[in-house]
């Protein structure tokens, strides 16, 4: 309690700058609400505001470099918890996604068919292709280009995040966000 008496204290005496992003938050409300500043509903004026790109994406490190994307069983178990968590970052949908279009990434997996078994996981987050041999890295951007009219920035637009391959030994994920963001894993 004396803690919050001293800071009440200090905050009267500095004047309390009210000029902050939560100044226009009525703290007096039961329920603090904030002014027009913060509707869901943006207005021309703030599109023209708004910055150019959107808030770069938190990524945990990356387990190897990207000239030597696969992490093999024999590197060291904290690689491969890293790996594991830069995966599962890959996949995950950030705000600035656009909302994943099951029915395009269905249409993406059926062209590949000649290629191996292709599935849509997570609403159409993911494709997998799960091929007999041939997994590589550079395999899962050479499928979508070869079989069908798709690139990684048209993927990504209709919400589609990552395009892995796997065969007996690899699985390799690309991120549609980058083409150069690719992870492979030896099983």
């Amino acid at each position: 309690m004396r803690g919050l008496g001293f800071l009440a204290l200090a905050c009267l005496a500095l004047g309390c700058d009210r000029s902050g992003p939560l100044a226009d938050i009525d703290a007096s409300s039961p329920w603090p609400l904030a002014s027009a500043a913060f509707s869901s509903t943006p207005s021309p004026t703030d599109a023209a505001s708004a910055p150019a790109h959107p808030a770069a994406r938190v990524m945990p490190p990356r387990p190897v470099p990207t000239s030597s994307p696969t992490v093999r069983i024999t590197m060291p178990m904290d690689v491969q918890l890293q790996a594991i968590q830069y995966m599962a970052a890959m996949q995950a949908p950030q705000p600035s996604d656009a909302a994943a279009d099951s029915t395009y990434a269905a249409q993406i997996a059926d062209a590949l068919k000649p290629v191996g078994k292709p599935e849509v996981i997570a609403g159409g987050r993911l494709i997998h292709v799960g091929m007999a041999k041939g997994c590589t890295a550079t395999e899962p951007r050479e499928l979508v280009a070869r079989y069908s009219s798709a690139s990684l920035p048209v993927l990504l637009a209709h919400g589609v995040l990552v395009v892995r391959c796997a065969d007996h030994e690899v699985q390799c994920l690309q991120s549609t966000r980058d083409a150069d963001d690719v992870l492979c894993t030896h099983k």
